[in-house]
């Protein structure tokens, strides 16, 4: 008997405790987790407080640039009415230097306008430290007053003075413009009103502008060339048209400038529409009084008292529409502006309060997580010291509420495991002592006493020790009725070997005679075979005896349609020839008419030759044509009798032709009904014939049918021979079977008989 106090041993083992190793932490974690994650929102606040801050920074700097472009337009403004002054002090100028004082009395105001709007320029730019706008409008302001003093002092003409101006609005204040919108930032502005205002008043305006102005102070040029005849010569009529069409490309220009703002934004338009309908109502004006009054016409037919009367409207409107462009930007960069300051104040608040929120946010999540934290640390603290009953209380949903429902399900586990190990242990004692008593017990089962039985206990050995003994008593059961049946299968095996003895025998006679049945099939097959061959051939002679008579059938049909045909040739060829004959009875008749006028014609020539030779010499012609119309009545009576005689022999011969064509038609008839009754009868033969193929037909299918069942019949008694035959192999391995079935009953007796089996 084997040893088996080993088998089981006890599982409940002393509760160790794991050692902290050395404190060899990194910085992180020696933080607590409130510190973590104050840590870790800084860390990640900090680039969204500072996205934040240059957000503010960025409107801020937004707010500080429109401003520095609003001062750009002040100075533009400035700048604005210098040069528009700038142009009437020219216009003036001009004037009073060609002796026309017209307008004299207004060049101290207008002068006085440019030098305060020059001067204005350069205090500002000066202010904001620009200092190219500062020097460039000084230049300016420097230039008008020597010019100023050298009109006054008339040290210049007109045309000196002119172009003196000219050159300083276009070298020198235009200029100044795109200097401004450079210094100021108002050309790099992504308002896209801005952007076309801006066009507007520091480029399109200010260069066009003097030189669509231009048409005025140039035409009175033109026209005081003329003088008091007034003809525009060739060098006139060129200059004319130069100066309108330079000045009119820069009126078209601005035109479509100022069209094209309008349709930027509904708000430019309710600015700059009144202004620009006044420009084009005084361009349309001006530049159709010149063209029609000077560049067409080859004799002025205006003043330069006309053209003084329309440049006031037209620089009227010109002047106010550079204004409300002007005035357009301003407005425009106020509302940017104040727009601007409410964005950056907003992003300032929104900045701020975000932070706040972000920050107050930061802690109570961190006291969110921390107190449960700590409570979990206390209680796991407990738990590692023996105190089983440690529990922590779940106040959230989150992952903290999750890991202490874990944590106080594990503590709970822990103490139940505790208690289920002691009882584990003594049932595991009890176990060892019971499994020790059923080894015995197996040991003699083992040894072939099934009469032996286990103690059933109550322990989960009990039904293990239950389930033995059923099986050792269902066993012994078994082993019982296996003797019997061995005992029974010996017997049984024997009288097999008996029976498998008389079937062999038996078996041996049926192959036998199914060998000689087969052999008498297949002569008798052979025979039946030849017979249908026979039969075949005389249904092929029959076949071929019925094709012949198709064949001859269809040559008399063919011989009938023939004949047919040609009846019907004859009796055609006698309705043609029949024809032919009234066609010669009608030919005689034409020639028994020619033959009576042949006759009258005779009669009518020997009667003119008797009035011809009663006419004496008078006549002589007349008797000679009257014998050559009757020589030749005599010549047509003689070809008519001619003719009439080979009618008559055409109408014998076509009599002829008609009675052997009759004749034929009699002998075509007769040879058409002999065929029909040859065809009729050949049809009747054909019938018997198609009747003797078909009974030929019949016996060859029958026989051929009587072949395939003596062929069935012989192929059924060789398969009973070969059925016989595997029967008789069959019954050789069973007689094998029952021999070795014997032999295993016997071995299964000697191996019973070691079994000690129950009562």
């Amino acid at each position: 008997m084997t040893d088996t106090s080993s088998v089981s041993q006890s599982t409940a083992q002393p509760t160790q405790r794991i050692k902290a190793g050395p404190n060899q932490t990194s910085f992180l974690g020696r933080l607590s987790v409130g510190q973590k994650l104050a840590l870790a929102g800084s860390v990640l606040g900090l680039p969204f407080a500072w996205l934040a801050i240059q957000n503010v920074v960025e409107a801020n700097r937004k707010v500080a640039q429109i401003e520095q472009e609003i001062q750009g337009q002040q100075l533009i403004d400035a700048l604005r009415v210098s040069q528009n002054n700038t142009q009437f002090v020219r216009l003036s100028s001009t004037n009073l230097l060609s002796g026309n004082a017209a307008g004299a009395q207004d060049l101290a105001t207008q002068r006085q306008s440019v030098q305060t709007s020059l001067q204005t320029v350069i205090d500002r730019s000066q202010s904001l430290e620009l200092t190219d706008i500062q020097q460039a409008a000084q230049s300016a302001l420097n230039r008008f007053n020597e010019l100023a003093s050298q009109v006054d002092e008339g040290a210049i003409s007109a045309a000196q003075a002119q172009q003196a101006y000219t050159e300083l609005l276009n070298n020198v204040i235009t200029p100044l413009y795109g200097t401004i919108a450079k210094d100021t930032m108002l050309e790099l502005s992504e308002n896209l009103e801005v952007a076309e205002l801006v066009n507007l008043v520091t480029t399109v305006l200010p260069q066009e502008g003097p030189q669509a102005g231009s048409i005025g102070s140039g035409t009175v040029t033109v026209l005081n060339k003329l003088g008091e005849t007034r003809e525009v010569n060739e060098t006139a009529a060129i200059e004319s048209q130069l100066r309108w069409d330079n000045a009119n490309a820069s009126q078209q220009r601005i035109e479509q400038a100022l069209a094209e703002a309008l349709t930027t934004s509904p708000a430019l338009d309710r600015q700059l529409r009144p202004a620009y309908t006044d420009l084009v109502d005084a361009g349309d004006a001006i530049f159709g009084t010149v063209r029609t009054g000077l560049v067409d016409a080859e004799v002025a037919q205006i003043t330069p008292s006309d053209v003084q009367a329309l440049i006031p409207d037209y620089a009227a409107a010109l002047f106010g529409s550079f204004e409300q462009a002007t005035t357009a930007l301003g407005t425009t960069l106020e509302q940017e502006a104040q727009q601007s300051r409410t964005q950056a104040l907003l992003t300032a608040l929104l900045t701020a309060l975000g932070l706040a929120t972000a920050a107050g946010l930061l802690h109570f999540i961190s006291r969110s997580i921390t107190n449960p934290l700590t409570q979990l640390t206390g209680a796991a603290r407990n738990l590692s010291q023996g105190n089983l009953g440690a529990r922590v209380p779940v106040t959230t949903q989150d992952e903290l509420g999750t890991l202490s429902q874990t944590f106080n399900l594990a503590a709970t586990q822990l103490e139940a495991n505790e208690r289920r190990a002691e009882q584990e242990r003594l049932e595991q004692e009890r176990l060892q002592n019971n499994i020790g008593q059923f080894l015995d017990v197996t040991m003699d089962i083992a040894e072939g006493d099934l009469t032996k039985r286990g103690v059933v206990t109550e322990d989960v050995l009990g039904n293990v020790v239950d389930s033995i003994n059923l099986m050792t008593e269902e066993l012994g059961y078994v082993l019982g009725d296996i003797q019997k049946a061995s005992g029974s299968v010996t017997s049984g095996s024997q009288a097999v070997l008996a029976t498998t003895s008389q079937i062999q025998e038996g078996t041996a006679m049926t192959a036998a005679e199914a060998q000689r049945v087969t052999q008498q099939v297949q002569e008798l097959s052979a025979s039946i075979r030849q017979m249908a061959e026979q039969a075949q051939a005389s249904a092929d002679a029959a076949r071929q005896a019925l094709l012949a008579s198709q064949q001859g059938q269809e040559a008399v049909t063919g011989t009938l349609d023939g004949m047919q045909n040609i009846r019907r040739e004859v009796q055609g060829v006698a309705k043609s020839i029949k024809g032919l004959g009234d066609r010669s009875l009608e030919i005689q008749e034409i020639v028994d008419t020619i033959s009576s006028i042949a006759r009258q014609t005779n009669l009518l020539a020997l009667n003119a030759t008797i009035e011809a030779a009663g006419a004496g010499e008078a006549g002589g012609r007349f008797s000679i044509v009257a014998d050559e119309v009757r020589k030749l009545a005599d010549n047509s009576a003689a070809a008519t009798g001619r003719i009439a005689t080979l009618i008559q022999n055409i109408q014998s011969e076509i009599q002829d032709v008609v009675v052997n064509v009759e004749e034929s038609t009699r002998e075509v008839e007769q040879g058409y009904r002999v065929a029909g009754t040859a065809g009729e009868r050949l049809r009747q033969i054909g019938d018997l014939t198609q009747q003797s193929a078909q009974l030929a037909e019949n016996i060859s299918s029958a026989t051929q049918q009587q072949v395939q069942g003596i062929e069935q019949m012989g192929s059924a008694v060789q398969q009973i021979a070969q059925i016989a035959q595997q029967s008789e192999q069959s019954v050789q391995q069973g007689r094998a079977a029952a021999d070795q079935l014997q032999r295993l009953a016997d071995q299964l007796n000697a191996s019973l008989s070691r079994f000690r089996l129950p009562n």
